[in-house]
């Protein structure tokens, strides 16, 4: 039996006063997640909020093998070091792991 893949998705809205520094976050977190063997599986830009408020600007989907690698990434020494800066980057930031 093939081991389940698992997906993580990202939603996120940029603050912008600190866009400026949004290329310099993407630049240090994708090797990261590539480190961890994320596979990207689609990045969004929210084209119109048909319903809802504080809708996303910015979805990401990636696929892992496995959970305990995701956990293990955000908990790491170097995803941790740049939360000042995605603190700032980001109004709000949602990461989950999901089920199909």
């Amino acid at each position: 039996m093939k081991d389940q893949k698992e997906t993580m998705v990202i939603t996120a809205v940029v603050n912008k006063a600190n866009i400026a520094e949004l290329p310099s976050y993407l630049e240090q977190i994708q090797p990261i997640f590539a480190k961890n063997g994320a596979k990207p599986i689609g990045r969004y830009k929210t084209k119109q909020n048909l319903t809802g408020t504080d809708s996303p600007e910015i979805i990401s989907i990636f696929e892992f093998d496995n959970t305990d690698t995701i956990n293990t990434m955000v908990q790491s020494e170097e995803f941790t070091g740049l939360s000042n800066l995605r603190a700032r980057v980001f109004s709000k930031l949602n990461m989950m792991i999901c089920a199909s």
